[in-house]
């Protein structure tokens, strides 16, 4: 079966480097278009925030009582209505993710690194590469997590820390220019992407013997994930300024290529490139897990690989078209985060509502 379990330790770092996926590219941008030099306060206060949405989380898993996510809907909704929820919900957010972020890792390469690769090729690499280890199930994928967590934690902290030589303090002044609306403002943003798309974690509670226990998953997750942003932002506003990377697609691969120590340690941002091609790998693969798990339990299928070579192939297809051009991609991202509150906030906390009245309805009975 392609559902396996996975050690607490190897959930932290799946899910670190899930978080990290595509907001470790494009995150400084979005934050300092809005919160500017004061970009890095964003990155606690949403940590802080989430650690109070993950409440609603452990609630919903505390309610599943050992049950998996899927059977959880129909468990509270009914048979026929928990179907249709359940479909509809990993339609339109884990499925969806998983194109954009398909589409997304086609358009940095094309435009960054290797522009004349057709992207129906970048596609069908990465994707063979994610549907091989999506077959072999969580085991796999969590220890390889194991494995390539502290390469890029190393690569990661040696390249960005390297920008201390060019670091410009004067870069985070004034703080608090426009006052702290910006900055809550900018965290709400920061709060829906990456961080509210945790309510697919609840996906996995059902391998861990104690809902706590994977609550305490979540958050250590969280908290990585987070310094790992926070010294992106940081980093890119003190070697270039808020002004600058606010009008970047990818500032921090841009921000990486100033590096130049003695002549000799310079060109980093093809690591910065490693280190992202391996997030987005665990990213796609916990987004297609997640999609096959929920699909298969709303078709009650014996055996949910079947799922993966249709998923990935409309994914190909869908992803050439997911966003016609730039112009649409800003419009879709100043949406998005709306859009991540109604199913990781709102979604969760009505679910957690029903849950609580037919469950307590049926203990009473």
């Amino acid at each position: 079966m392609i559902n396996q379990t996975i050690t607490p330790r190897q959930a932290v770092m799946w899910f670190c480097l899930y978080q990290t996926g595509s907001a470790m590219l494009i995150l400084p941008s979005s934050l300092a278009t809005i919160a500017k030099q004061d970009a890095w306060m964003c990155i606690p206060l949403a940590i802080v925030m989430f650690l109070g949405v993950s409440t609603f989380y452990l609630a919903i898993a505390k309610q599943m009582n050992g049950a998996s996510f899927e059977d959880y809907f129909q468990r509270i909704l009914g048979s026929l209505l928990g179907k249709i929820v359940l479909f509809l919900f990993v339609l339109l957010f884990p499925y969806l993710i998983f194109i954009l972020v398909l589409r997304d890792l086609g358009d940095y390469l094309t435009t960054s690194v290797i522009p004349e690769t057709p992207q129906a090729a970048i596609y069908a690499l990465m994707l063979a590469a994610v549907y091989y280890v999506v077959r072999l199930g969580a085991t796999v994928i969590g220890r390889i997590a194991e494995i390539l967590f502290f390469v890029v934690m190393t690569l990661f902290l040696v390249g960005f820390l390297s920008l201390f030589v060019n670091a410009d303090w004067r870069n985070l002044l004034p703080m608090l220019e426009d006052g702290p609306k910006p900055v809550f403002h900018a965290s709400i943003h920061l709060l829906a992407f990456p961080y509210l798309e945790s309510v697919l974690f609840l996906f996995f509670v059902n391998q861990f013997d104690h809902a706590k226990k994977w609550r305490r998953i979540i958050v250590r997750s969280a908290i990585l994930s987070g310094f790992a942003c926070f010294i992106v932002t940081m980093m890119s506003l003190l070697a270039l300024s808020a002004g600058v990377i606010s009008n970047l697609t990818y500032p921090s691969y841009f921000v990486v290529r100033t590096i130049s120590i003695g002549d000799i340690f310079e060109r980093f941002e093809v690591v910065i490139s490693i280190i992202w091609y391996i997030s987005i790998f665990f990213r796609l693969a916990l987004l297609l897990y997640v999609s096959v798990q929920g699909f298969a339990g709303v078709f009650r299928l014996k055996y949910p690989r079947a799922l993966l070579i249709p998923l990935s192939l409309i994914a190909i297809m869908m992803a050439k078209v997911v966003w016609p051009n730039m112009a649409f991609l800003i419009t879709l991202l100043q949406v998005w985060p709306y859009y991540c509150i109604i199913f990781g906030l709102l979604f969760p906390i009505a679910l957690w509502l029903v849950g609580k009245v037919r469950l307590s309805g049926s203990s009473d009975a």
